[in-house]
């Protein structure tokens, strides 16, 4: 029995496919048996594919928008330049002018160059060159009436006309707790740019600030070794930091003149717009130390106004800006004690006699009779006047035309006006 195994198997012969047929045959160009055939449409026959040879494919394209319109435009200007010169040509036909002109620039006769430019014959006293070398022109510039000068005028500077643009706007009021947070953030900002320069090399590092208290963990070993030495040494750098701190504060401590002056600016108020006035109403204003506690807050505050001091009313006239009006209020309706008055005490001499007893008039206070704004100050500064009689207060007070301040106190009464004093 023969045994058939798949190494002795003989391989199976596989068909060659079939090409396709390279030529056409004779009855496809026949145009007796195809009408269809067009000898200029045939396809190359090549030997390996009868098939016609691909068309390629063209890309899609848009028209610009405005194409056409500048091609007609350009096409109207030509047809307008054609037209414009087809009747140049007529008008000199007509006019018997068909002789070509030279119009080119040799043609064109021009005037010679002048002797002396336009702009150099102020400077030249001969209106020739000439005296630049024999050094008329230059004495010319030397001479009081030379027009030209070391001199320069410089043009007045113009606001552009544009309008203001918006104002700034105001910045933010914060507490007192919000203002430290600030400059806690800001000092470690600088802190830690301060750091980061150490690290790169761009400042030198700072020595240690060493204190007995941290002597031994910041020099360790160094200090068991000598410690009468190291304290020694810590106790004058400790010496020149606080003098090196305390010249600083002396450097940076203001003069008595310059504080002062800082004083000053501080109380300095901008009353060219709006003044307010405040007008106050007093029991008694015999005292001597009422008297000056009211003239030199007044003065001290920079406010202008007057005092009548009299038998019925003593009015308080106080003119000047915000500030100093709200302090001068506290010092007349709260820091001042009316009643605070000596009982052996008398009215000063340039006061005027008062007929009634401090019992029969009762407490001595201060009324706010009125406060608002004025357009501009009434008084030119601080002074105070005694009046004996009604006509000579408002007499006073007509000088500055506020005469209705007058009437204002005397018609209102203590009761009235202690229910609708200020809360300060």
């Amino acid at each position: 029995m023969l045994l058939i195994t798949q190494a002795n198997q003989r391989p199976t012969p596989v068909p060659a496919k079939k090409g396709l047929k390279s030529t056409p045959s004779a009855d496809f160009s026949d145009k007796t048996k195809n009408p269809y055939y067009n000898p200029s449409l045939a396809a190359t026959v090549t030997s390996t594919t009868a098939a016609p040879r691909p068309r390629p494919a063209k890309s899609l394209q848009f028209i610009q928008p405005g194409k056409f319109i500048n091609q007609a435009n350009q096409l109207r200007a030509r047809q307008q330049l054609k037209k414009l010169k087809q009747e140049i040509k007529e008008s000199v036909r007509r006019a018997g002018m068909e002789v070509d002109l030279d119009v080119s620039d040799k043609s064109i006769k021009k005037d010679p160059p002048p002797v002396i430019e336009w702009w150099d014959a102020p400077l030249l006293p001969n209106r020739t060159y000439e005296d630049v070398h024999t050094g008329a022109a230059h004495q010319r510039l030397e001479s009081t009436d030379s027009l030209v000068t070391l001199y320069i005028q410089h043009p007045v500077p113009i606001q552009p006309p544009a309008d203001p643009g918006a104002p700034a706007p105001r910045p933010l009021m914060l507490t007192k707790k919000e203002r430290k947070k600030l400059r806690r953030q800001r000092r470690l900002e600088l802190q830690k740019e301060k750091q980061d320069k150490i690290r790169l090399g761009l400042l030198q590092p700072e020595q240690p600030k060493v204190k007995l208290t941290n002597l031994m963990r910041v020099l360790g070993q160094e200090a068991v070794q000598d410690p009468t030495m190291i304290e020694a040494r810590v106790r004058r750098e400790m010496e020149t930091r606080k003098s090196t701190h305390e010249q600083a504060n002396a450097e940076r401590k203001l003069t008595e003149e310059q504080s002062r002056e800082k004083k000053k600016r501080k109380l300095e108020e901008d009353t060219s717009k709006v003044v307010e006035v405040a007008v106050f109403k007093i029991t008694n204003l015999s005292y001597p130390k009422h008297k000056f506690k009211v003239d030199m807050n007044a003065q001290q505050l920079q406010l202008t106004g007057c005092v009548i001091l009299n038998n019925k009313c003593n009015l308080v006239v106080v003119e000047g800006g915000p500030k100093g009006i709200k302090s001068y209020k506290k010092l007349m309706l709260r820091r001042i004690d009316w009643d605070d008055i000596p009982a052996d005490e008398t009215p000063a001499e340039d006061g005027p006699k008062s007929m009634d007893t401090d019992e029969e008039k009762g407490p001595n206070r201060c009324f706010l009779v009125w406060e608002g704004e004025v357009k501009e100050r009434a008084f030119r500064r601080f002074r105070f006047n005694t009046c004996e009689s009604e006509r000579a207060a408002r007499e006073v007070l007509a000088r500055g035309r506020v005469e209705h301040y007058w009437d204002v106190a005397t018609a209102a009464k203590d009761e009235e006006l202690s229910l609708r004093q200020p809360v300060l």
